[in-house]
């Protein structure tokens, strides 16, 4: 079973790209657009990971990881420039999904907000 679609649509300065997913196991995935001067990747990484303090209550620790990485190929006059974002989240198995879907959903559209990149990109802490 997956979440996600054969494609992904990254929406980069307001132009889409299509990515096609070309691997999946179950609990990973990595999709890949890729031109003559450029690609995208998308790797989607799901995993249990061991909790550093253990809760009865709510066993387990899952860790949820989303990395875009967009590369220019090299020209003979330009060097290639490579970017990446990723994010990284983690909840405890058995915590409420919907109270961690807000949570995460909140956090990631205030810290992907234009002013705040734009402060991190002027070193503004």
């Amino acid at each position: 079973m997956t979440a996600f679609g054969a494609t992904f649509t990254l929406t980069i300065n307001a132009v889409a790209k299509t990515l096609n997913r070309i691997r999946f196991d179950g609990y990973n995935s990595e999709y890949l657009l890729r031109t003559s001067t450029e690609e995208y990747r998308l790797f989607i990484r799901n995993s249990d990971a061991k909790a550093k303090v253990v809760n009865p209550l709510l066993r387990g620790l899952e860790r949820h990881n989303a990395e875009v990485v967009h590369r220019i190929f090299a020209t003979p006059t330009t060097p290639e420039v490579l970017r990446r974002v990723y994010t990284v989240w983690e909840s405890y198995a058995g915590d409420d999904q919907t109270a961690v879907g807000n949570f995460v959903t909140g956090a990631l559209a205030d810290i992907g907000s234009s002013g705040f990149v734009a402060n991190q990109l002027l070193w503004i802490a």
